[in-house]
């Protein structure tokens, strides 16, 4: 599995566990939307800083 498919399902799990949408985790991670469709897909363009911010989010309300 490479890094792209482990955050899809980082983000995948984290919003199953916690009954979260896209929107919802966007707005409490403050990314766009735009941006965790990205992450999800592989499509589009997020820095590591993002990606980073995003598992530091879902590591601080796991």
């Amino acid at each position: 599995m490479n890094e792209q498919e482990e955050l899809a399902d980082a983000i995948i799990n984290f919003q199953v566990k916690h009954h979260v949408n896209d929107t919802d985790l966007a707005f409490a991670s403050h990314l766009s939307v735009e941006k965790i469709h990205a992450m999800k897909t592989g499509d589009g363009e997020f820095t590591n800083e993002e990606v980073n911010q995003l598992y530091d989010y879902m590591a601080a309300n796991a």
